[in-house]
Formats: structure tokens, C-alpha cells, sequence
């Protein structure tokens, strides 16, 4: 008998738990979510860089990837990244992407990507 009391005080407790997880109805940290990419973004970091993007895509409000850390970027991350922001777009959700780095834009233009990244050519970054 303790044994089912102490369950049901238990369980009792956990929707109190989860609920003060979540952000308010309205906040700021609901309608915008942000995704800082790291300093590298090389193939080491693409499984841990897919699995932030795909959590992304779940969320229907606007998103904000921020580039300006990125020190170095190869092929596959700027493919990962290539193929979120063409899904954001097809599904009509919001996406902007924050920062100046000179690393990124330079890897964006090599590959053909500035238009997909960059679609304003007045937002990309000057070429140094």
C-alpha cells in the first residue's frame, strides 16, 4: 500500500514539473527561435547540426539562424543548411539569417548558395 501512495504522490507532481518547463503563451521565446551556429561547422559537427535543423522545422513561428561565429564551414553544413532553408521557404515559414561572417558568405557565393541564403542581395555581406 505505501508502495501505490508514493506513486501517486509521484505522479501527482510531474505535470507541475513539465508545465514550468515550457515558455509562456505569448513570450518572446515562443515567437522567435534562434539557432546559433557554432564556430565550426565542419562534417565532424553535421549529425549534431541535422538534428538542430530538424527540430526547427517543427516550429511554425519565425527563425533566426545567426552565422556570425562561423570560422569555418565545408560542403556538408552549408548543404544541411541549404536544404532547411528550402524547406522553411516551400513551407512557407519564416527564416532569417543573422550575422556577418565573411566565412560563411564566402563559402555561400563559391558554392552557389548566396541566392538561397541571401535572396535580398542587399542583406549579404560585402565580399573583403
Amino acid at each position: 500500500m505505501k508502495k501505490r501512495a508514493h506513486t501517486a504522490r509521484a505522479n501527482a507532481a510531474r505535470p507541475a514539473a513539465r508545465a514550468s518547463l515550457r515558455a509562456p503563451r505569448g513570450s518572446a521565446a515562443r515567437r522567435v527561435r534562434a539557432l546559433a551556429l557554432p564556430v565550426e561547422c565542419t562534417l565532424a559537427h553535421a549529425e549534431a547540426l541535422k538534428s538542430r535543423l530538424a527540430a526547427l522545422l517543427k516550429i511554425a513561428n519565425r527563425v533566426t539562424i545567426d552565422v556570425a561565429a562561423v570560422q569555418r564551414i565545408d560542403t556538408a553544413s552549408q548543404q544541411l543548411l541549404a536544404a532547411f532553408v528550402h524547406q522553411r521557404h516551400t513551407s512557407t515559414l519564416e527564416l532569417t539569417i543573422s550575422g556577418d561572417s565573411t566565412v560563411f558568405a564566402q563559402a555561400a557565393r563559391l558554392l552557389g548558395l548566396a541566392g538561397i541564403f541571401y535572396p535580398d542581395p542587399n542583406t549579404a555581406p560585402r565580399e573583403a
